[in-house]
C-alpha cells in the first residue's frame, strides 16, 4: 500500500511541475534553461526534479510530448473533408511560433536547435497520430507518385522541417510561407 501511494505522490508531482515548467519552457526554449532556474519557478530542489524526471532532457521531452498533444487537438478540431486545406492548418500549427513573433518578445527560442523536438521521439503514439493524419491527406489527394502516401507525409514533414530550419539562419517574411510549402512540395511531387 506504501508503495502505491508513493507512486501516486511522485504522478501527481510529475504533472504539476511539468505544468509549471511549460511555461518555463515556453518563454526560454531548451537551449537557454537551467534545472535550477526550473527548481526556483517550482520552488523545489534540483534534487525534486532530477529524481522525477532524471534529466532536464527528460524533462523537455514530456513537454514536447505534451506540445505534440496539444498540436495533434488542434489539427483534430480543424480538419474538414478537403485535404490541402487540412495540409494547410497542420501547416499553420506548425509554423506559428515562426509567424507570431513579437518584436518586444525574447526571440532566442526560434534559434534553438531543440524546440523542433529533435530529441528521439518518433517511436511516441503522438508522433504516429500526427504522422497518420498527414498521410491520409496525400491519400484523399490521389498524388500519383512512385513513394507511397506514408513516404510524402514523412517528406512533407521534412519539407516543412527545412523551411524552419532555413528560418533560422536567416528569418524571412512568412506571409506566404503555408502556401509556398505546400506549392513547392506538391510541384515536386505530383507528375505532369
Amino acid at each position: 500500500m506504501k508503495n502505491k501511494i508513493s507512486d501516486e505522490i511522485t504522478k501527481i508531482k510529475k504533472e504539476l511541475y511539468l505544468k509549471e515548467s511549460i511555461k518555463y519552457f515556453d518563454k526560454k526554449g531548451f537551449k537557454n534553461s537551467k534545472i535550477s532556474e526550473i527548481a526556483l519557478e517550482l520552488d523545489t530542489s534540483v534534487g525534486t526534479i532530477y529524481n522525477i524526471f532524471k534529466s532536464k532532457e527528460g524533462l523537455y521531452l514530456e513537454y514536447l510530448i505534451f506540445k505534440l498533444n496539444v498540436f495533434l487537438e488542434k489539427l483534430n478540431s480543424e480538419k474538414v473533408d478537403e485535404p490541402l486545406l487540412n495540409l494547410a492548418v497542420y501547416l499553420k500549427y506548425k509554423y506559428e511560433i515562426f509567424i507570431q513573433i513579437d518584436e518586444n518578445e525574447n526571440s532566442d527560442k526560434i534559434k534553438d536547435p531543440y524546440f523542433f523536438h529533435k530529441l528521439d521521439i518518433d517511436n511516441h503514439p503522438v508522433v504516429h497520430e500526427i504522422h497518420n493524419f498527414i498521410e491520409k491527406q496525400f491519400k484523399a489527394l490521389a498524388i500519383e507518385s512512385s513513394y507511397s502516401h506514408g513516404h510524402l507525409a514523412i517528406l512533407f514533414k521534412k519539407f516543412s522541417d527545412g523551411f524552419i530550419e532555413s528560418y533560422m539562419i536567416e528569418p524571412f517574411d512568412t506571409n506566404s510561407i503555408i502556401d509556398n510549402t505546400i506549392k513547392m512540395f506538391l510541384n515536386g511531387v505530383i507528375k505532369k
